[in-house]
């Protein structure tokens, strides 16, 4: 294959590598995309979009049996996993498809095949047509990760799940041990809980999303045991007996089994045979360390997404993507991670954004208000009326620290918070915005109400 030139290379087609791509031609750069699996990465094909979609079957299935609590006569719902599956490998197709049509109609270049760094300037591609070298003036390291088999479950095993595995199953099993109590975990705990799977959550921390506010996570600790699943803190798992029934001998000598486990329990990264050392890295096999331009050590070599070793979300590694393309164009963009919100897809939603309440008093004299959602027209309007907005805020200046929401669609809410946080708008912008009534954002005003001390649906305290 013949030489070509490009000013901007992005090594991976996830999300930080096709929006990059797409930002830097849009700046005028001719750009090139090198992808040897399926563009859009992880999220659009083993992880974020597959979830959710399988997660919309999920909700439906649940409201189809509440039914009779909103006044109808349904005939009994059951799950059919296999039309699940199928439905969910129909979008991902389908919005695969549309990744690569927009990197056409942008005029970046694709490259199928599996990409090495040979220098600061030049890759090398070895395709299905043969080896394509590329030329590059600055090069953006979006590599991605994959799914981490720690310790005792290295290795294959009979009975043994990745978060890849769980998205193409055929049967739901009987019983489901979950290791690891973070984002996917919680997530697919709801998921097969609702699919019929008697669910055990395993978590090495003291509680589930150990990061995250503790009253919010306690609260949905609560809710994910009304589901029926079992959840066991502070333990590890020390010893792997496949079969088929997996025996897990956990710190405390537990001994616990089910028909399959799930390893949710981190990521590896795909850091090795890129090339780093040719291209001048000298480092192991840790995250790449960039600033807040997406800068790395080398000059003119960015990295973006999970490969940097920060939040491992897709939005994120957009952003991440963006930023390293308008930095390479010679703009001056920054990231702030101190407002990436997240959202946990459990049931109900947990979104967050910022600092939790413990760590904002830690740092500032912080205060924090809540407004229930029991008391709100829609909420009840829906029959979901579990859940709160959380809203921390600075006490001297009513400037917003963090966010927290349990609710339906609270991944949709917590972007309001998150503007806010971003333009600087403290409490009383959010309290003097009128919203929609009625909706699940009053939730939102209501608590910037209780944080202004005009609260409206909340008793007052004597």
């Amino acid at each position: 294959m013949p030489n070509e030139t490009f000013d901007i290379t992005f090594l991976g087609g996830g999300p930080a590598g096709y929006q990059g791509a797409i930002r830097a031609a849009q700046l005028g750069m001719r750009a090139a995309v090198v992808e040897f699996g399926h563009l859009g990465g992880v999220c659009l094909n083993r992880g974020c979009i597959p979830t959710k979609t399988i997660k919309a079957s999920v909700d439906l299935l649940y409201r189809a049996r509440r039914a009779k609590e909103y006044g109808l006569e349904i005939g009994p719902a059951s799950p059919d996993i296999g039309a699940i599956i199928a439905r969910k490998e129909k979008v991902v197709g389908l919005l695969r498809g549309g990744v690569g049509q927009l990197l056409r109609a942008n005029g970046v270049t694709l490259f199928e095949g599996r990409g090495r760094l040979v220098s600061p300037v030049e890759l090398k591609v070895e395709t299905e047509s043969g080896t394509a070298n590329l030329k590059t003036k600055k090069i953006v390291i979006a590599t991605g990760s994959r799914p981490l088999l720690p310790g005792p479950f290295a290795g294959q095993k009979q009975g043994i799940m990745t978060t890849d595995d769980i998205l193409n199953i055929s049967a739901v099993p009987g019983s489901l041990l979950i290791v690891g109590a973070g984002a996917a975990g919680v997530e697919m705990a709801s998921i097969m809980a609702e699919l019929g799977s008697t669910v055990t959550l395993l978590e090495m921390a003291d509680r589930i999303l150990p990061r995250e506010d503790s009253e919010m996570t306690a609260y949905l600790t609560r809710m994910l045991k009304r589901q029926k699943i079992k959840i066991i803190t502070g333990v590890a798992v020390t010893e792997v007996e496949p079969g088929d029934m997996v025996r897990l001998t956990l710190s405390d000598n537990r001994v616990i089994e089910g028909e399959a486990v799930l390893v949710a329990a981190g990521r590896a990264l795909n850091i090795e045979d890129i090339g780093l050392a040719e291209a001048g890295f000298s480092q192991g096999d840790g995250p790449l360390v960039v600033n807040e331009r997406m800068e790395t050590a080398v000059p003119g070599i960015y990295a973006a997404g999970d490969i940097t070793g920060g939040w491992m979300l897709a939005h994120t590694a957009f952003a991440e993507g963006i930023t390293a393309a308008e930095t390479a164009a010679g703009l001056n963009s920054r990231m702030d991670y101190r407002v990436v919100p997240r959202c946990f897809f459990s049931r109900p939603e947990y979104g967050a954004v910022g600092l939790p309440e413990e760590e904002a008093k830690e740092l500032y004299p912080a205060v924090s208000f809540s407004f229930p959602l029991k008391s709100l027209g829609m909420a009840q309007a829906l029959g979901e009326w579990e859940g709160m907005v959380k809203l921390v805020v600075h006490k001297e200046t009513g400037e917003i620290l963090g966010g927290h929401i349990i609710s339906p669609h609270a991944g949709d809410l917590i972007a309001e918070i998150a503007l806010a946080m971003r333009q600087g708008i403290p409490a009383r912008g959010i309290m003097e915005t009128i919203h929609i009534h009625p909706t699940l954002s009053e939730a939102v005003m209501e608590a910037a109400q209780a944080a202004c001390g005009q609260a409206i649906h909340i008793l007052p305290v004597k």
